[in-house]
């Protein structure tokens, strides 16, 4: 370890406090496991008023983010102030001007991700953002590295936290408003939850998924989605009664022209995977042609899932810096292409008669090549 790679942090609120904590607090042990030495050399905050981790030294922190983006002795950007409005530009800022940037925001990349992507392969960086999609759950790394040399059919499952946390609790009895107020003051939900229950999170991942799983350049307001609002408590005791429960599950198959991709709450068997999901975890089903159907699970929701994440990334990019790889030479996320059609998907899927409102799950709609050969028509 011969040189010290400069770190930037842009926001110091849910997530990025718990990244910065352990930048400075498992300096040594993070430094060990990248075989590279690092500085974190400013952290860009909207209000010095506000508390922050006791292991942070105070000069570390600015109120202006963009010098942090310009400072030639940055080397890496972490992006944690989350939005799509100046996240977008500095991000952009960021990646012309030859830094790495590791960004927790599904909504930036879920809705500007190719146009990204491509502008970090052109200046030879990478854009890593395992954590905006299932935080904890390493399916970015899977589709992107573990899976590069397979073709994936299909993905699908359970990837709002917030949702299923809601759901949960009104399978114990809440009615709706009470298991989202519980979900606020809990952290899982925002203060404006909308993003969440109206199903636009889960659209912004499912985008994200099919990006890397079938290299298409999908952005979330192509993707029909359908949220939780509606569901009543009646509906779910319903759906109790009937062995099933409801979640909101988020699945995607290519096509021939694209893909066919939704979001929506269905009726699952009480013993299916995606069915026994509860609190804020998280579960992704992918079905490849050579490795079959895999199954990744964990919690979904939360800064401390999403910092574990993230930091993920961190000692990836450390390492491909210190071993002097070319890390930015990611197979799927520089190369998307243009997907020409996407469909919903859950039209095909039966509905019953005690519940018409939701649809069905069957596995087979995403998890049989026959399936897939049927939707490619």
């Amino acid at each position: 370890m011969k040189f010290t790679v400069g770190i930037g942090l842009l926001g110091c609120g849910t997530v990025g406090a718990k990244v910065a904590d352990r930048l400075q607090g498992e300096h040594d042990a993070l430094e060990r496991r990248a075989g590279t030495h690092y500085e974190l050399r400013a952290v860009a905050i909207r209000s010095i008023q506000k508390q922050r981790p006791r292991s942070l030294d105070p000069h570390l922190f600015t109120c202006d983010a963009r010098s942090i983006v310009d400072d030639p002795d940055v080397d890496v950007l972490i992006e944690c102030i989350g939005g799509t409005n100046e996240a977008a530009e500095f991000v952009e800022r960021a990646l012309d001007r030859g830094r790495h940037v590791i960004t927790a925001n599904k909504d930036l990349i879920a809705t500007q991700g190719p146009r990204l992507q491509a502008l970090a392969a052109a200046r030879g960086v990478t854009l890593r953002f395992e954590a905006a999609v299932a935080s904890a759950i390493p399916i970015v790394r899977t589709l992107d590295e573990a899976l590069a040399g397979d073709d994936i059919i299909s993905v699908a499952g359970v990837v709002s936290g917030t949702c299923t946390s809601v759901l949960s609790m009104m399978e114990e009895g809440a009615d709706y408003a009470e298991a989202l107020s519980e979900a606020q003051r809990a952290g899982f939900a925002e203060a404006d939850p909308s993003n969440d229950v109206d199903g636009i999170d889960a659209a912004h991942k499912l985008a994200l998924l099919v990006q890397l799983a079938f290299g298409l350049a999908v952005i979330s307001p192509r993707i029909r989605r359908t949220g939780i609002a509606g569901i009543t408590r009646r509906d779910v005791a319903r759906a109790r009664m009937l062995g099933q429960r409801i979640r909101l599950v988020a699945a995607a198959t290519r096509t021939v022209d694209g893909a066919r991709a939704e979001v929506s709450p269905v009726l699952l068997p009480e013993n299916h995977s995606f069915a026994q999901t509860a609190g804020v975890e998280n579960v992704v089903r992918i079905f490849a042609r050579d490795a079959g159907v895999l199954e990744l699970r964990g919690t979904g929701a939360g800064g401390t899932a999403s910092a574990s994440a993230v930091l993920g990334d961190f000692v990836s990019v450390l390492r491909g810096i210190g071993e002097g790889r070319d890390i930015a030479r990611r197979r799927r996320t520089n190369t998307l292409e243009p997907a020409i059609a996407v469909n919903p998907l859950f039209t095909s899927l039966t509905r019953s008669s005690d519940l018409p409102q939701y649809p069905l799950w069957d596995d087979n709609l995403t998890d049989t090549p026959a399936a897939h050969a049927l939707l490619a028509l």
